[in-house]
């Protein structure tokens, strides 16, 4: 049954959407953005060298084809490619979301789910309510059911469109995205009718109407912004210990411009101890993960253990165009060589903020991408302590993805032509292990963090 539901949402929608002009596509178009595709995917990602998993594919394409209706709309089409390319389970290979027919339908008037959500271990739960009555909920209750179906069912077809072995990071997504997925597969719009569980685990019923964009951005008005530093810190003077919170790896000149500050801090205040905490640190660039091993070690060291590039035209013809001394690299080889270049050594640059003391990392299964990586760099030189939850990210993934386009419905996926296999443990399919395994609930870590600070000192 669940297999059937995404299928089944594709079939209603035009139903549910009728009254909004949305543009459709012919199935020769269709079959032409398909075909594209795949021709991309097999032609640039690494797994794809693999014989047997062309063969599935292959089949896979086959029934991708079978499924195309004679016109189909962007979000339709959408939701037909999407599953197939998560299904490789690679977090940087993926689809993204078009926005165009959700433009069109809130420009019309639609009305959109009233929430925002968070989603643990596939339970969603009230983050906000953008409703007219702001007293009906106060943030916190637990969804059960929407319009009759159970939310658990709900989060399990939509983290089908994400790829990547970290459930907590795809459900992530699905939470980021759950207002426009809950319009785009089920077709729901005007009225909602709830089962809740609040606080005192008390299941009750609860129907609530839909709102237009302007009732939404009139409403957010009422909540006090959420904040969305990318960095932040602060400093115990009197335990002589500093939090270094970094959210995204994404920014080399904000993260530079911060990290000068935050160690200036630190070093004028004499801190010896530093807690760096990258729980939901969903990744970002490798240089700046380097900017901060800078500040934190002077050993050399490297990122990986082992690339693997998958040489294909639309590589080459990306980097010739983009990055021309990369180009060079890879211009003698052959289509489908896959070359595994010499990893050099990395001597972080001399810095007179470069902090000496008691190292503590933070993680969670939401730490992926570079995120795991500098983890994996962390505890392969044995920087400090590790506590919290094993990462997202594993030991081996793919990535350097870039963005291309189907060029009749115009809709956005990645493919990563690279495999990367970095440090912090053996087993390719797992993140890095904490030293100290502890379940993330909020403050509860950085009170373990402090208790392991406290027991070091007594005992030095």
């Amino acid at each position: 049954m669940k297999k059937t539901i995404l299928i089944v949402a594709i079939c209603i929608q035009t139903v549910c959407f009728g009254q909004v002009n949305y543009k459709y596509y012919s199935k020769t178009e269709l079959e032409q953005d398909l075909a594209f595709f795949s021709e991309k995917l097999t032609s640039i990602h690494p797994l794809f060298l693999d014989k047997a998993v062309r063969s599935t594919w292959e089949n896979n394409l086959s029934a991708m084809r079978k499924s195309l209706k004679d016109s189909m709309t962007q979000n339709e089409f959408y939701l037909l490619l999407a599953p197939s390319l998560a299904s490789l389970n690679d977090g940087h290979s993926y689809f993204r979301m078009p926005f165009d027919q959700r433009a069109q339908y809130t420009k019309a008037g639609g009305l959109a789910f009233p929430f925002f959500v968070d989603i643990v271990d596939s339970k969603i739960f009230i983050a906000q309510y953008c409703g007219e009555d702001s007293t009906l909920f106060s943030g916190g209750e637990e969804i059960i059911r929407i319009n009759g179906i159970g939310s658990a069912d709900m989060v399990f077809e939509m983290q089908k469109l994400f790829g990547g072995s970290s459930i907590a990071s795809r459900q992530k997504a699905v939470a980021d995205n759950f207002r426009f997925y809950i319009w785009m597969i089920y077709g729901f719009e005007k009225e909602y009718e709830l089962v809740i569980k609040n606080k005192q685990n008390q299941t009750s019923q609860v129907s609530v109407s839909g709102i237009t964009s302007e009732q939404f951005q009139r409403n957010i008005k009422r909540f006090t912004p959420l904040k969305n530093e990318l960095y932040s810190f602060s400093i115990d003077n009197v335990h002589k210990t500093s939090i270094l919170k970094i959210k995204s790896f994404g920014q080399l000149e904000s993260f530079c411009a911060f990290a000068d500050s935050a160690f200036a801090v630190i070093t004028k205040n004499k801190i010896e101890n530093l807690i760096v905490d990258i729980r939901g640190n969903g990744g970002g660039r490798s240089v700046v993960v380097d900017s901060l091993m800078n500040y934190l070690t002077d050993k050399t060291y490297t990122q990986y253990r082992k690339i693997e590039i998958r040489v294909s035209p639309e590589l080459k013809e990306r980097y010739k165009e983009k990055y021309p001394d990369r180009y060079e690299s890879i211009n003698n080889y052959a289509i489908d060589d896959l070359v595994v270049p010499d990893m050099n050594l990395t001597l972080p640059s001399n810095n007179k903020l470069r902090f000496a003391g008691n190292l503590f990392l933070l993680t969670d299964k939401t730490s992926s991408s570079a995120a795991a990586t500098f983890a994996g760099i962390f505890k392969e030189l044995k920087l400090g302590v590790i506590i919290g939850e094993e990462t997202g990210g594993t030991i081996g993934y793919y990535g350097d993805y870039w963005d291309i386009s189907t060029p009749n419905t115009i809709i956005t996926f990645c493919i990563a032509p690279k495999r990367f296999i970095q440090y912090g443990g053996t087993d390719l399919d797992r993140g890095v292990i904490p030293d100290q395994l502890i379940i993330n609930s909020g403050n509860s870590i950085i009170n373990f963090a402090y208790n392991l600070i406290e027991k070091q000192r007594n005992a030095n």
